[in-house]
This record gives structure tokens, C-alpha cells and sequence, in this order.
């Protein structure tokens, strides 16, 4: 595996040997998105506090960029199982998901189950993907070592 390599630019990051397009006013656009009955479902769920699950819930935005971006170059990435536990309970507003995705991202950006083993050799490449799209990432939402069982939808998901 190819390690990653710092800014191109501002216009592109280089991660696992790609040019992955950087659109910071995406990025922008899509953290306006609100809804706050999800980090409210967040808190209850996953049990934190209402100010963790709105932190969450703005990491799972950022995640859903990387998401976006990971797929113009066809690299498949996965969350860390903190961000897929945001993940999940913002798939479940079926309406505001699609709604954000339609509106704000601009594609539907489907949750694929893997059917084995989390591959952690795509944790860390989705690590490296989005250091590079966003910069440090908080080692809470983003531990070393962690791998959920799901990616976006691309082929070879």
C-alpha cells in the first residue's frame, strides 16, 4: 500500500498514489447542513451528550464529503465505528438523508454493509484519504485502529 503524500496544491491531496479533487466550498455547503432530531437520536442511541452527538453528527458530515470526493477517483473508504454509528442513525431519517445527499453533496452516497471482516488495510487508507481532504482529524472520531463492516458505494465495495 502506498502511503500518503501532503497537499497538492489547494486544489487536490494525493493519497494512495491519486489525485483526489478538493472542493472546499462543498465542503462548506454541506457543513450548513441542520437537522437537529439527529444528533438528538445520536445522543439517545449511542448515549452521549446532546453537545458530543452534535460534534459527531458535524464529523459524519465531514465524513460524508470524504465520501464524495473518495468516489470521483474510485477509492473506497470506511468509516471509523464512532463515525458509523453517526452514519447509521442519519440513515435512518430516510427523507433528510436523501435530502442532504440530493441538495448538499450533490449524489446519494449509499451505506454498503460488508459481508465479512472490516478490511482494516481500507481504515487506513480512509484515514489517510481524509487527512489529506480535512486536515488533522480528532483521534476520538478517528482512532488508529478501528474499522467499521461498510463503505460507500463504489465497485469495488
Amino acid at each position: 500500500m502506498e502511503t500518503i503524500e501532503r497537499e497538492v496544491g489547494t486544489t487536490e491531496a494525493v493519497a494512495v498514489g491519486m489525485a483526489i479533487p478538493r472542493e472546499p466550498e462543498v465542503l462548506e455547503r454541506i457543513l450548513t447542513f441542520r437537522s437537529p432530531e439527529i444528533p438528538m437520536r445520536i445522543a439517545q442511541k449511542v448515549g452521549v451528550s446532546i453537545e458530543e452527538a452534535e460534534r459527531l453528527f458535524l464529523e459524519t458530515l465531514k465524513y460524508l464529503y470524504v465520501c464524495r470526493q473518495a468516489r470521483k477517483v474510485k477509492v473506497p473508504v470506511s468509516p471509523s465505528l464512532v463515525l458509523d454509528d453517526g452514519w447509521h442513525n442519519f440513515v435512518l431519517f430516510t427523507k433528510e438523508y436523501s435530502r442532504f445527499c440530493e441538495e448538499y453533496v450533490g449524489e446519494f452516497i449509499h451505506h454498503v454493509p460488508d459481508m465479512g471482516k472490516p478490511d482494516p488495510k481500507r481504515y487506513v487508507v480512509s484515514r489517510q484519504v481524509s487527512e489529506s481532504l480535512l486536515g488533522s482529524l480528532n483521534p476520538e472520531i478517528w482512532p488508529e485502529a478501528s474499522s467499521a463492516n461498510c463503505c460507500q458505494s463504489i465497485p469495488s465495495c
